[in-house]
């Protein structure tokens, strides 16, 4: 089940990447609206991008964790 979570996470990273990758394209890769006050507090397809960005090392890093925690019998 530890294995489920951090894979699930990993997998989110990547979508959101993925997404705010294919959104900010769409939108010509602009930076208008990068400001919740400036884009009547709607995300921009880079904080989807960042957040996404943000979510895979860690989820990496615990996956590593426990490979390693596994190999040495703990």
């Amino acid at each position: 089940m530890k294995y489920l979570s951090r894979f699930l996470l990993l997998t989110m990273g990547f979508a959101l990447i993925a997404a705010g990758l294919m959104k900010w394209h769409a939108d010509g890769f602009g930076f208008n609206g990068i400001w919740f006050f400036d884009n009547d507090f709607r995300p921009h397809p880079l904080h989807l991008l960042i957040l996404g960005l943000a979510m895979v090392p860690p989820a990496l890093w615990e996956i590593f964790l426990l490979e390693h925690n596994h190999h040495d019998g703990r």
